[in-house]
């Protein structure tokens, strides 16, 4: 079954409760989406409008967090308000449900994006010395050209750092572990050893890890994982020195002996390829890619690019490829808003067409893609068209950048490289003119000729739309039949009460479905069915099961105790354990609970009420483990 699409949802979220600007941080438990917010009343004043979203459950304020009752799916939007805005000081509870390499590739494509003043810095440092030297304003001899290069040098060689650093936070390793993985490959007398160097025998390859980008990244990825065994398994009371020690004892040999030589060799292949296509594709490379680049902007894929540009430079000391198609995207964007401007007959349009165009031309193209581009239904391909020919031009001429900076006219200074002439200059020079006016040009051909985008899309979109109407109605058919009856025991022991009697209005109106409350008189929760583990908190405050039979089970452990962050709380299963009535699901502590002031009342509910024409409590009073508590007709 496709999975259901949230981005919509995601959205209307995001809007009705102030925006972007007003969220400080957000998260989710097992149940809700949680929002932190800088002005809370902003959110209050859309609380209807929200209740009455597709999905939506039911909204609760409490304890200064705005809480939109979302149901067993929480965790999918989530990912969908993630994708909209990514982590704001965010701290989900859940890991999200993706394949180990996706999550690589995705940690790969975004973890330049705090590093990039960085490159930025030294990049522009390393062309500015380039032309003041070509200039005969700074000899290389001066101590002025020495410094200032120590900018540019220590920027790029240091990258395994700044690398490091940025990868265990999204990898949530420990970051100066992985800060110290990056010193022992820049240590500077690593390879001064008389002899061999060996490892247990095993040989260690001489390789100079300066500017090295995929090795830091699958270092620290393997890290994470070591160091969560080890903190995993280590008792409380050696966990501190030990799991560290031992981490480092691992990743010391993974890291030189396999690790660190795969990583290199990964990215020269990489490195040889992007020269491979420079030199013999170059005509037809950089202007294919430059026509694509704005759907992948659009379409948020271009995100790639960047940690190939490093890999490249850090490899060859220039790109010829993708920044070069970059440039020539760019600056057909500002070409495509320019004509839109010329062309409109509004005044504010025009003006406005005007100074986005001048944006991009500056290298910010946004304001002309989504400003004007792509609502003109003909600027759009103007753009790509644009961006063909100017790409092809500087392909065709191998035209280098030889430093990270901005795709636009501001990035002219890394045209300029220590052994290149000034005709890398000219021709990149020149690509930017040609993308530019290229753009003008077809941009003007397709407004007169009455090409219209929109016409196209909205085509696809009914077939879209038509498919999922289709899917809609086989996923309701699937749904209809009701499960078979079952009875659900008790997961512990104590007093019986009813839902309504919860100071928690999602669960004692009855949103998340039918069920009944326990007031513990124990501290383990036991499975209350045979069946499967669909949904285990890290924090150990709830759990979700389905039955052989098809009831899912949520079992909750306290009121708002995911505020808790797992004190008090350790998990014995996880997602996808098979588990048989009595078998031990969760340890709690009710006095750790009770001291941070929360309750230890733990409703157990059947989120798929609906499959179910009656759900009867059928203890009142007192109870015991595995003793019959719900019967499902």
């Amino acid at each position: 079954m496709a999975k259901k699409d949230y981005s919509k949802l995601a959205k209307n979220l995001i809007a009705d409760v102030g925006g972007q600007s007003n969220i400080d941080s957000y998260f989710h438990c097992a149940t809700r989406m949680r929002f932190q917010l800088k002005d809370i009343n902003k959110a209050k004043s859309n609380t209807d409008k929200i209740k009455e979203l597709d999905d939506v459950i039911n909204v609760v304020v409490q304890n200064g967090q705005y809480q939109v009752v979302i149901g067993p799916n929480v965790g999918d939007v989530y990912d969908a308000i993630q994708k909209e805005i990514g982590d704001i000081s965010s701290s989900s509870t859940e890991e999200k449900s993706k394949s180990k390499w996706d999550h690589f590739f995705e940690v790969v494509s975004g973890l330049f994006t705090p590093i990039v003043p960085v490159l930025m810095a030294s990049g522009m440092m390393g062309a500015l010395i380039t032309i003041l030297n070509l200039c005969g304003v700074l000899p290389k001899s001066s101590p002025e050209y020495f410094l200032l290069n120590v900018v540019y040098q220590a920027g790029f060689y240091f990258l395994p750092f700044y690398i490091s650093d940025s990868s265990a936070k999204v990898l949530h390793a420990n970051r100066y572990l992985a800060m110290l993985l990056a010193g022992i490959m820049l240590y500077p007398q690593l390879w001064t050893f008389k002899g061999p160097l060996t490892f247990l025998h095993m040989p260690i390859q001489h390789i100079e890890y300066g500017q090295a980008v995929l090795p830091v990244i699958l270092g620290v990825w393997a890290l994470a994982y070591i160091e969560r065994f080890f903190e995993k398994i280590m008792p409380d009371i050696i966990k501190s020195f030990m799991a560290p020690l031992l981490t480092m004892m691992i990743m010391l040999p993974i890291m030189l002996i396999i690790i660190g030589p795969l990583g290199t060799n990964i990215g020269n292949v990489l490195a040889t390829g992007i020269k491979w296509m420079g030199n013999n594709m170059g005509f037809l490379a950089v202007g294919i890619i430059a026509f694509f680049t704005p759907l992948m902007i659009a379409t948020g894929t271009h995100s790639f690019a960047f940690p190939v540009i490093v890999a490249t430079l850090a490899s060859l000391g220039y790109d010829q490829v993708m920044m070069p198609s970059m440039v020539a995207e760019n600056l057909a964007m500002a070409g495509a808003a320019f004509s839109i401007a010329i062309l409109s007959k509004d005044k504010k349009k025009k003006s406005g067409a005007f100074a986005a165009s001048l944006s991009a031309v500056l290298g910010i193209s946004e304001p002309s893609m989504y400003g004007f581009v792509i609502p003109s239904g003909y600027g759009f391909l103007g753009a790509m068209l644009g961006g063909l020919v100017g790409g092809l031009f500087g392909g065709l001429f191998k035209f280098r950048m030889y430093m990270i900076a901005s795709s636009s006219v501001v990035g002219i200074p890394a045209m300029f490289g220590k052994n290149a002439g000034i005709s890398n200059v000219i021709v990149g020079i020149l690509e930017i003119i040609i993308s530019f006016v290229a753009a003008v040009g077809f941009t003007v051909l397709l407004r007169k000729s009455n090409f219209n985008i929109d016409a196209i899309m909205h085509k696809k979109q009914q077939k879209k739309e038509r498919a999922e109407k289709i899917q809609a109605a086989k996923k309701a058919q699937e749904e209809s039949p009701f499960n078979k009856p079952t009875v659900i025991v008790s997961p512990v022991k104590g007093d019986v009460v009813s839902l309504s009697e919860i100071k928690d209005e999602v669960f004692s109106t009855g949103s998340m479905g039918k069920g009944v409350a326990i007031d513990p008189e124990c501290d383990l929760v036991k499975a209350p069915i045979n069946g499967e583990i669909i949904m285990a908190y890290p924090t150990g405050h709830a759990i979700g099961l389905r039955s052989e039979d098809g009831a899912e089970v949520l079992i909750h452990i306290g009121m708002d105790t995911v505020n808790l962050n797992g004190k008090g709380f350790e998990l014995k299963v996880k997602q996808g354990d098979k588990v048989s009535i009595g078998d031990s699901l969760v340890k709690f502590d009710r006095q750790t609970i009770h001291e941070a002031g929360y309750s230890t009342i733990i409703p157990m509910v059947i989120t798929n009420t609906n499959k179910y024409h009656n759900i009867e409590v059928l203890v009142h009073g007192k109870i015991n483990y595995n003793q019959e508590l719900l019967e499902l007709e």
